[in-house]
């Protein structure tokens, strides 16, 4: 109804999203999954693995979908709409880390996009952390009161994010 009276507009806006979030995504998947390919070292039942984990599509998406069952910061649960995404960005990660499911986070389209550029990250204790550098977070749908309920095992993974990704000034 609101997308009719808007003359499509909400609509419109989606799709463009979409295509920007497939536009980043798809440019450093394509690049990763070279790497991996040209990569003598890694075995073929590997690089199979580390393929599928990059494409969201292999074991690492569907052992972070068990573990959360939903976004791991909002519990939204419809999985198809989710994000597997790495706490250490996987481009920096070795293989083990890059299968590691407490390297990863299950988070909603907005969420993953503001985690991977540095524009959240969480404390210790799970909960969000603002960078000063992302304006109008509400009008994304973050406020200071999220929280993910990180385990031990998420530790060294997010300190590395705050330490080496997050935009903390």
């Amino acid at each position: 109804e609101r997308n009719q009276r808007g003359h499509g507009m909400y609509a419109s806006a989606l799709e463009k999203y979409a295509s920007f979030l497939q536009e980043g995504f798809q440019q450093n998947v394509e690049t990763d999954i070279a790497s991996v390919l040209s990569d003598p070292s890694i075995g073929s039942t590997e690089k199979l693995e580390l393929v599928n984990a990059r494409i969201g599509q292999g074991k690492f998406r569907q052992k972070l979908m068990l573990h959360w069952k939903g976004c791991a910061v909002t519990q939204y649960s419809e999985l198809r709409l989710l994000v597997a995404s790495h706490i250490k960005p996987w481009s920096i990660s070795s293989n083990a880390e890059r299968l590691d499911p407490f390297n990863g986070l299950l988070l909603l389209p907005n969420l993953d996009r503001a985690f991977d550029r540095g524009l959240i990250s969480f404390d210790p204790k799970g909960r969000v952390l603002i960078s000063p550098q992302l304006p109008e977070p509400q009008k994304l749908g973050i406020s200071a009161e999220m929280k993910a309920h990180l385990q031990d095992r998420h530790q060294a993974y997010m300190a590395y994010h705050r330490e080496s990704v997050f935009l903390a000034q």
